[in-house]
């Protein structure tokens, strides 16, 4: 059989690969001038690599792991209770680990043991913890760093989804963050290494039938055939209306996209004049605009002194309207105002812009109030089509490298046992791809 693949992210990557090495004939194609999707990984911006995108393997437990090991890189492991600073709510600067010893309205919002309360229907995750008896000052921690890092605002997560991810994460994915030292584009060019991939290349239409194969066509017109086709392109960029299906796809696959939405998700990384905080720390959780803020330097023998922050929601919107340049200046204002080190200067900037990316149009895929099991319907295949991404990964592995990874891997099985190939070789592609 041959298969299309539409985006040369970690899902469409993972995808090919496995298709490609069970026997099958498979070409990607992909809109940017790069590979790697939301996974980026900069080398000019620094002496070290500086992630614009994606940037940590999230968990001890999950599939990466595999990669990184036979690959052999070495990962740092962001130890938050001792390299992050929190600035509580009542002024203070404390380490995570003191935060949580001595303010338990904050420690529950790390540890997440929360009673065991279901969720209303329709409830969303502000909602949801105000009910169950958050107060404003431990909703203010919320929007601070969990939801930001969720990439929306709590008001329109669904409490359901939440809750599904926060029970099921630590069993399926472990424990801890990590950064690829190297840099993520490690296992980007890994799994590319091999496939014929187009880039340059944007899809504006899809013609399918079942049993008939697909048709698709390019901004350029050209026309390319198979008989599948994997979609692992962003989700907003389904949403965008940008890639035109004939015939309208199924009513269950349009009802989960009515159920999904990608958050507006920014970075704005600088170069600075001067070290931020002592060599021993990594992080500063702020009360600011960014509240998020990380140094890509840390772990490196380096005498640049990078820091990013990271911004969702209601706080990147309030940033992005003010432009390209004065988002920046203001951002780093807010933490010169917040460390009280008004001599910090940016020596250089970036605002990696997710939401106006045309190619991607977000950070990453969240679930609306009402609209639980939206994941598993875009998952669902509609043979000759096959759905990859993110957003298509289940609650505890959405939104992660991860969860994309094995998306393309889940997607790659179905066709192949549609074609009966896997029945025939036994090749289990729950495991990654051939690591040769």
């Amino acid at each position: 059989m041959s298969t299309l693949v539409l985006g040369a992210g970690m899902a469409g990557l993972s995808a090919a690969k496995a298709l490609q090495d069970a026997g099958e004939d498979v070409l990607v194609l992909e809109a940017k001038s790069r590979i790697g999707g939301r996974t980026y990984t900069n080398r000019d911006f620094a002496e070290h690599p500086v992630e614009f995108g994606a940037e940590f393997i999230h968990g001890d437990k999950v599939v990466l792991w595999s990669l990184v090991k036979a690959l052999d890189l070495q990962t740092l492991h962001w130890q938050k209770t001792t390299d992050s600073l929190v600035h509580l709510e009542e002024g203070d600067w404390l380490s995570m680990e003191d935060a949580r010893a001595t303010h338990p309205e904050f420690d529950i919002t790390r540890t997440w043991l929360l009673p065991e309360v279901d969720p209303l229907a329709h409830e969303d995750w502000q909602a949801y913890l105000s009910r169950i008896g958050f107060n404003e000052k431990q909703l203010r921690y919320v929007r601070r760093s969990f939801s930001n890092a969720c990439g929306e605002s709590m008001r329109f997560l669904s409490a359901k989804a939440v809750l599904e991810g926060l029970r099921a994460t630590l069993e399926h994915n472990g424990e801890g963050d990590y950064r690829i030292l190297s840099g993520y584009d490690a296992l980007v060019n890994h799994l590319a290494k091999g496939l014929e991939i187009k880039i340059n290349d944007p899809i504006l239409s899809v013609y399918w039938e079942a049993n008939q194969g697909v048709r698709v066509t390019s901004l350029d017109g050209e026309v390319y055939e198979a008989d599948s086709l994997i979609i692992s392109v962003p989700l907003g960029v389904l949403l965008s209306d940008g890639i035109k299906f004939n015939p309208l796809l199924p009513r269950h696959k349009r009802s989960a996209l009515n159920g999904l939405r990608m958050g507006p998700v920014i970075k704005l990384i600088y170069k600075l004049n001067q070290p931020v905080t002592e060599k021993e720390i990594m992080a500063i959780y702020g009360k600011g605009n960014p509240p998020m803020w990380w140094s890509p330097s840390f772990g490196f023998e380096t005498n640049d002194n990078v820091w990013t922050a990271f911004v969702s929601g209601d706080w990147a919107m309030d940033l992005l309207v003010k432009g390209e340049e004065a988002a920046l200046e203001n951002a780093l204002n807010s933490l010169k105002t917040e460390l009280n080190r008004p001599e910090l200067e940016a020596n250089a900037a970036h605002l990696q812009n997710w939401p106006d990316d045309p190619y991607t149009r977000g950070g990453y895929s969240f679930v609306l109030p009402g609209h639980d099991g939206a994941r598993e319907k875009l998952a669902s295949p509609t043979p000759p089509l096959f759905w990859a991404g993110e957003a298509t990964a289940p609650e505890h592995r959405a939104a992660t490298v991860h969860g994309a990874y094995m998306s393309g891997l889940r997607a790659a099985k179905e066709i192949l046992e549609l074609s009966g190939h896997s029945q025939k070789t036994g090749k289990n592609l729950a495991e990654p791809a051939n690591l040769a």
